[in-house]
């Protein structure tokens, strides 16, 4: 009798268990505990020997400080995510030829993955070594434009043997994290988006393609390989997709490539920006329906690209793109919940992971018509008792009404542009909606009335300003040295990256010529095929700044008729020019051969003053030399350039008197700005009320125009005060449709859904709260009396090198907020309430049905189990059944 009760308690408990699972918390969609096999099969990658649905967010680790990885993938693991997707930055890694750093700051890839192993998330390491990704140079390191005989991306010697010794050194760096060691990784990238190339590289690169394929191999690592946006067969790798949707390759996917699993490695979740853009963004319910296509047409992979987009700390960015690389993701740059695509994006995931088994055990099935039109259509995963539908209406309106549709005894209205899941299992008495990608639950519409803000941080009463404006230091930056210098002098212009080697933005030429005849009537300097930006000064005088086009070479002209209007008769003129470069090309053909500065001829006054005797210099007094730093020695390095010349207190009389009569200075500025550490330790505590996390901080620029920051020695990035164009009320011009409301519906495009009309690209720049000298919590060190003298020995010091002009006393400290939409909202499209407490339920029941196993000895314990699970399974019956939000005819 004993034995019969252990096994029906056993047997009450195991159900239980499984019961547990009904909220998807571990049915093997997260990391093993232990070590495991990968594989592949043409319906997912197999983790020890099954198919797998994963669900990835690309977090690029270069973009986001090692302080805040752990709490990015713990929201993404929160909002469904199972697979972290990261390229690997060869540039941030060999900076120089033979020297790997894989330890410092951002570029400690191995406190990264060991970060996802943590949190029980898989990876996907995307090495390239190419990997485009709006980064400077593409990944590049500058060094390997200088090899001799060398062409990018083709079957060129010297680029194939640099770039297999770098992926194989990052394979070595990444084997801790492989499988067999119960690592994170479980598939790595060579190449990237190599499709879009190929052709133009005829013969060799399809011999290229072919190698690369070949060379994963040789690596013999554990994990497949994937090729993204690889149109050709190429050995030993999978190709996969990248798009803003991706079902609609997969019909000719799987006929050319059928032992091949679906892999979506790029879904954007919106676009980029460069200065002067609007803001793309894309609407949630429109992400949403694309990734419930994928999966009805058989995907079994999908990564958003960005999942969070981070920060172009540095002078990592390609040209022209913003400091911020936000793409509208799920987490925006300072670490925080895009709360409407996080919350609706999140149902769709746990819904996917929970019925992943549904999905990769059955063959990918036919559309089925159903009555609601031409557009509207079923695919139904399983037999007829146990199957997972997506019941799709792919009719983008506008204004088309909603068909309703009859599916296995439920009549459903399908509204336009979306896709409902509707899941039966063989003991429900009917079959339950999940939900409906255009249906927003009310947390989600409540965060769209919510969006995230900036506070600007104000001191105590009493207090200190946290940026202490009273105390700005100030210097302007020497116009390079006279013309009779020592130096190289060039016989024309040199090319701006042969002399910086990319370790600064900037390039000043400069030359002497005598004044031609032609200057009586045409008096202008003009710049043919220069890039990217030029300042002119003549005579040690400013006359302006020029841009033109943001990836090619442009025509720049300068009108210098001020410079002839005393009437002075000028025997003799010295130009100089300052060029300067926006980031390195990230996305081209032969970027081994791209080239900037004053590339074509030099116009003064219509004569051709291109061939003579020039000088150059480059950076900019006080620049450190090493730009692209990981640590934090950039502070040092500018104060001690800037010791020649002391700072003076900051004045802006003083300051516009120097502009008027000096020839001396450039327009360029440094300025030092002070922030107060009690001050600002103050403002924290007087906010901590209202942030459940520490908070998120950015400068608000709007008050200069162009240039760079550090802080404590770190390179926060470029900044530039450029408004992006106005809407237009006139249907005729270009803007009339420029941010206006945006419809889910139809084909998405960067250009479709924009907001910040007229407004700033960028104000706000980020800095890290990582990045300040602040003292630990009081309960680190002893008391908070202890803590307030600690920080009043610490000091943080603001560099801004300002290009052309502005008010540094109006530079202020934001706090970033995000709202999260409140708990007592009704959860009417699933529950997004915090999550905190039904976890710590199911973690209670699993407690209790592993007891029940060890103490089966108890007739009444199996009693008990078999309620509690009865309980438990008609809780979550009655939850995943719920009418989530939209019309159910009944």
């Amino acid at each position: 009798m004993k034995a019969v009760l252990a096994a029906l308690v056993y047997s009450i408990s195991s159900a239980l268990l499984l019961a547990v699972g009904c909220q998807g918390v571990d049915h093997g969609a997260y990391l093993p505990d232990r070590p495991y096999t990968v594989g592949y099969s043409s319906r997912g990658l197999v983790i020890n020997g099954t198919p797998r649905v994963l669900v990835a967010g690309a977090i690029h680790y270069p973009r986001s400080t090692p302080e805040m990885w752990d709490s990015l993938m713990k929201k993404a693991k929160d909002g469904g995510i199972n697979t972290i997707d990261t390229y690997v930055f060869w540039n941030m890694h060999e900076r120089t030829k033979g020297v790997y750093d894989f330890a410092t700051d951002r570029a400690n890839l191995p406190l990264f993955l060991e970060t996802a192993r943590r949190n029980g998330l898989f990876v996907m390491l995307r090495i390239g070594p190419f990997v485009c990704a709006e980064w400077n140079y593409g990944g590049f390191p500058q060094w390997l434009r200088h090899e001799d005989g060398i062409v990018f991306r083709t079957y060129s010697t010297p680029f194939m043997e640099h770039m297999r010794r770098f992926v194989a050194k990052v394979v070595a760096v990444a084997a801790p994290f492989m499988p067999e060691r119960g690592g994170p990784v479980v598939a790595l990238q060579i190449e990237n988006e190599y499709g879009n190339i190929q052709p133009a590289f005829g013969r060799d690169g399809d011999r290229y393609a072919t190698w690369c394929g070949e060379t994963a191999h040789a690596l013999n690592a554990s994990v497949p390989w994937i090729m993204c946006r690889q149109y050709s067969h190429v050995p030993h790798v999978i190709p996969t997709q990248n798009d803003f949707y991706s079902d609609q390759y997969l019909e000719r996917y799987r006929a050319r490539f059928p032992e091949y699993p679906a892999m979506w490695t790029e879904l954007w979740p919106a676009w980029f920006q460069r200065w002067g853009d609007t803001v793309p963004f894309r609407p949630a319910e429109d992400t949403a329906y694309a990734v419930a296509r994928w999966f009805a047409f058989g995907g079994s992979y999908v990564a958003y690209y960005m999942y969070h987009g981070g920060t172009n700390f540095g002078r990592t960015a390609s040209p022209f793109v913003t400091t911020s690389y936000d793409y509208d993701g799920f987490l925006d740059q300072y670490g925080l919940e895009n709360w409407p695509k996080y919350l609706h994006l999140a149902q769709l995931h746990r819904a996917l992971l929970d019925n992943a088994d549904v999905l990769v055990a059955n063959a990918v099935p036919d559309s089925v018509a159903l009555s609601g039109g031409k557009h509207v259509f079923a695919k139904t995963y399983g037999p007829s008792d146990d199957y997972l539908a997506f019941l799709i209406n792919a009719d983008p309106g506008p204004d088309h009404r909603t068909p309703s549709v009859r599916f296995d005894g439920l009549r459903l209205k399908l509204p336009r542009w979306s896709v409902t899941l509707v899941r039966r299992r063989p003991a429900d008495t009917q079959p339950v909606v999940l939900l409906n990608t255009a249906t927003l639950s009310a947390a989600a519409k409540y965060a769209l009335e919510h969006p995230p803000r900036f506070e600007h941080i104000s001191s105590p009463p009493d207090a200190p300003d946290i940026v202490r404006t009273d105390t700005i230091r100030w210097r302007a930056v020497r116009l390079p040295a006279a013309l009779d210098a020592d130096g190289a002098v060039y016989p024309r212009p040199p090319e701006q990256l042969s002399i910086t080697d990319d370790t600064t933005d900037f390039l000043w030429y400069r030359t002497a010529v005598r004044v031609p005849a032609s200057c009586a009537t045409n008096q202008t300097l003009v710049l043919r095929d220069a890039g990217d930006i030029a300042s002119l000064y003549v005579n040690g005088r400013f006359f302006g700044m020029r841009y033109d086009k943001e990836e090619e070479l442009s025509t720049l002209s300068f009108d210098i008729s001020a410079f002839f209007a005393t009437g002075e008769k000028k025997q003799e003129v010295e130009i100089t020019v300052l060029s300067q470069t926006m980031g390195i090309a990230h996305n081209q053909l032969h970027m081994e051969a791209y080239a900037r500065g004053l590339l074509g001829s030099v116009l003064l006054c219509g004569h051709d003053i291109t061939n003579g005797a020039w000088h150059v210099s480059k950076g900019i007094e006080g620049e450190p030399d090493d730009e692209i730093r990981h640590g934090g020695s950039a502070a040092d390095s500018i104060s001690l350039a800037l010791a020649r010349s002391a700072w003076q207190p900051y004045s802006a009389i003083e300051e516009e008197e120097g502009e008027r009569n000096g020839t001396e200075f450039s327009r360029i500025r440094w300025y030092a700005i002070d922030i107060d550490t009690d001050a600002l330790v103050a403002a924290e505590q007087h906010a901590a009320d209202k942030d459940n996390e520490p908070p998120r901080y950015a400068i608000d620029m709007a008050a200069m125009t162009k240039g760079q920051l550090w802080i404590n020695g770190h390179h926060l990035g470029r900044y530039w005060l450029r408004r992006s164009p106005a809407a237009s009320n006139d249907t005729a011009t270009s803007n009339s449709n420029l941010c206006r409301q945006c419809d889910y519906a139809g084909w998405y495009s960067p250009g479709k859904c924009l907001r910040g009309c007229g407004e700033y690209t960028q104000q706000y720049y980020h800095l890290p709260r990582s990045y300040l000298n602040l003292p630990p919590p009081s309960g680190d060190d002893g008391g908070s009396q202890k803590g307030e003298e600690r920080s009043n020995k610490l000091s943080n010091t603001l560099y801004v090198l300002e290009e052309i002009g502005g008010n540094p006393r109006l530079i202020s400290i934001a706090r970033r907020v995000s709202v999260r939409p409140p708990a007592s909202l009704p959860p009417d499209n699933g529950d997004d309430e915090d999550s905190g407490s039904s976890h710590r339920w199911l973690a209670l029941l699993r407690l209790l049905s592993r007891l029940l196993l060890v103490l089966s000895s108890f007739a009444v314990l199996a009693a008990l189990g078999g309620v509690l699970a009865l309980l438990w399974k008609h809780w979550c019956d009655s939850s995943s059944s719920a009418h989530r939000g939209y019309e159910r005819i009944e």
